[in-house]
């Protein structure tokens, strides 16, 4: 039994066992990917309200009424005017 285990593999018992450590590769890096996203899900919630609320400021900013002294500003950015 000993002598069998340390002999060499053969060709089929090679090919067996690079698919099996191919699948336990892939199903670690599976259960690491999971266990990353359930880490990021938090943040990625709270980057998403920030952008709620910026997308929600919008249109009381476009009714903000504006001046002559205004303009310069608004040129600058590169828009055509008011």
């Amino acid at each position: 039994m000993l002598k069998r285990c340390l002999s060499p593999l053969t060709l089929v018992n090679q090919v067996a066992l690079i698919v099996l450590l191919s699948t336990a590769i892939g199903l670690a890096g599976m259960a690491v990917s999971g266990w990353l996203v359930q880490g990021v899900q938090g943040s990625a919630h709270a980057i998403n309200k920030a952008g709620i609320a910026a997308h929600a400021k919008l249109p009381s900013l476009a009714a903000v009424p504006l001046s002559e002294k205004d303009k310069p500003l608004i040129k600058r950015n590169g828009t055509n005017g008011i």
